[in-house]
């Protein structure tokens, strides 16, 4: 499942089908605000190219971080968000045939994958949580999103990182149980926190119990 010629069709429109590609969609140290750089003349031509590329996301997973950072100004935006959205549609000019492929002969297992960039709004020091799950080998969900509540900690924030993921899960499990998939083995959630790895063992079941009351508090609210 890929969206190729709607992707020449979004360069077309912004005149950036020989444009050189960059490697990723967005540098790593970019940090966007709303108190840098000149307001744009013309806002319609960002929020138009931002929607456009909300809607690629259902097929590229790997831009998902950098047009969620880029959702945040659509209020309000300024010449560098327009330049940072133009490096992600550069970075489509060199990737338009990826999409999803899901695999024949995936096994019938979930692994999940979560991260957390702690503190990573300028404007409001909120952190933000991305997690990726597949079936096999195959993706079949994932999210980024901003955090409501602001993290005193960086492994506070991996913990609600792990229990979003969490939650995810157990709808997935319901649903594929729904349709019949009943011989799914253990799940596997992969989170990269350093801080957890060299955790003492007596605090990580303390941590096991903090991640638990946040999948029950999330899956109240959510209900």
């Amino acid at each position: 499942m890929c969206k190729k010629k709607y992707t020449q069709d979004l360069l077309a429109e912004m005149h950036m089908l020989h444009s050189k590609p960059p490697q990723l969609p967005m540098g790593p140290h970019v940090k966007l605000t709303n108190f840098v750089g000149r307001k744009l003349n013309s806002p319609d031509v960002f929020r138009r190219l931002v929607g456009k590329l909300i809607y690629l996301t259902i097929t590229r997973p790997d831009i998902s971080f950098a047009v969620q950072v880029l959702s945040q100004f659509m209020h309000e935006h300024t010449e560098e968000h327009l330049v940072t959205a133009k490096h992600v549609l550069r970075y489509l000019r060199g990737t338009p045939r990826q999409g999803i492929l899901p695999s024949s002969f995936a096994n019938l297992s979930l692994t999940g994958f979560c991260d957390s960039n702690w503190s990573s709004c300028c404007d409001s020091e909120k952190s933000t949580t991305g997690f990726c799950i597949l079936l096999g080998s195959s993706p079949i969900s994932w999210k980024v999103k901003k955090k409501t509540v602001v993290g005193c900690l960086s492994v506070e924030a991996e913990d609600r990182a792990m229990a979003s993921t969490c939650c995810e899960i157990v709808w997935l499990l319901a649903l594929l149980r729904d349709l019949s998939l009943n011989n799914l083995t253990l799940v596997t959630l992969y989170c990269d926190n350093q801080v957890a790895l060299h955790i003492q063992p007596i605090l990580f079941s303390m941590r096991e119990l903090n991640i638990l009351r946040l999948i029950a508090c999330l899956g109240s609210n959510l209900a």
